[in-house]
Order: structure tokens, then sequence, then C-alpha cells
């Protein structure tokens, strides 16, 4: 375990070493899994009031669906709605290589936005995995078969260097690579 600040690594994810390959993996960390992706109450708002400026990335299915709630409970947690299991999440599109893309990340791209003020904390960061606990963050890795990675990879943790340094701040990240 690494501790830098209030922020608490764990071996596994200081130690490996990722990159994703998304023409290998073709996106599949957005179709599989029981839930759909954690998100936070503010999250849901960034996107519901989004949603519209979506409609040429994501399907009149999925826009429909949506509109009727872009998240779920499940054990008191939200998760963005899904249409059912191992099923693309209802914000993903597919593009002209079949290759899963993420219409919120293609929308902030497109708007030149910081990814984090529109697509959620856990979605950008997967294979990362970030959790509060009390007054720390908690950062683990889990890389699941369908995910791929480059080879020759860095550490993980550098692989999203810029995402953790606009959420815990570029002093954090500075400490982070020193320690590395």
């Amino acid at each position: 375990m690494h501790i830098i600040d209030n922020v608490i690594i764990s071996d596994d994810a200081w130690n490996t070493r990722f990159a994703c390959d998304l023409n290998r993996c073709k996106g599949n960390c957005c179709k599989f899994g029981d839930l759909g992706s954690p998100i936070c109450r503010e999250e849901e708002e960034k996107i519901s009031a989004n949603l519209d400026n979506l409609d040429s990335f994501i399907s009149k299915e999925n826009m429909l669906f949506l509109k009727t709630g872009i998240s779920e409970r499940f054990k008191g947690e939200l998760h963005i709605k899904e249409k059912g299991k191992d099923q693309p999440c209802p914000l993903a599109y597919q593009n002209q290589n079949d290759i899963l893309l993420c219409s919120l990340h293609s929308y902030a791209e497109s708007k030149q936005m910081p990814l984090l003020d529109l697509k959620p904390l856990w979605c950008s960061l997967f294979p990362l995995i970030i959790k509060k606990s009390g007054q720390n963050w908690m950062i683990n890795v889990f890389i699941p078969e369908f995910c791929v990675s480059i080879k020759s990879a860095p550490p993980v943790l550098l692989s999203y260097e810029s995402l953790l340094a606009e959420f815990f701040g570029k002093g954090w990240i500075e400490k982070l690579k020193k320690e590395l």
C-alpha cells in the first residue's frame, strides 16, 4: 500500500502496467458487467443537462430510454441505468470500426471540455477504481479478461496521469511521479 496525501493506492494499482488498446478491446468495458457504471448525483445531473447534446452520437432508441431516467439505485448507490446484463451502456455508440465509444467522451472532446466535466469518474478512469472512504480516497485496479493493453505499457497510474491530475491536482500527480 502507498499513501500520497489523503490517497491510498493499492499495491496492485502501484505495480500494474496497463494502457488501453481500444482497437483490440473494442470498448468492451462499456458493455460487460452486472450493473451500469456507478455515478454520483452531480454526475447524473451533468449527464441529464447534456442529454440533448448527445443525440448525434446515440440511437433514438437509447435516447428515449435515457429520457425516462439516467440512473437507477442498487443497494443505495446510483448507477447508470442499463438496458440489460452485458448490453452496451445506453450512452455508448459504435463507430465505423465496430468499436464501442462513449457519447459523453466524444461530446466533451468535440467541445474541448475537460473530460471530467461530463464523463463520470468511474468511466473515465476504468480499469482504475477510485472510491472515497471517510476523508481518504482509495485507488485500486481491476483488469477484466476483455481489457487489452498496449505492449510496453507504462504504469497504469501514469496512463491516467492527466485525469488524476485534474481530479487530485497537479501537486499530487508530481508526488506520485516522484514516488513511482
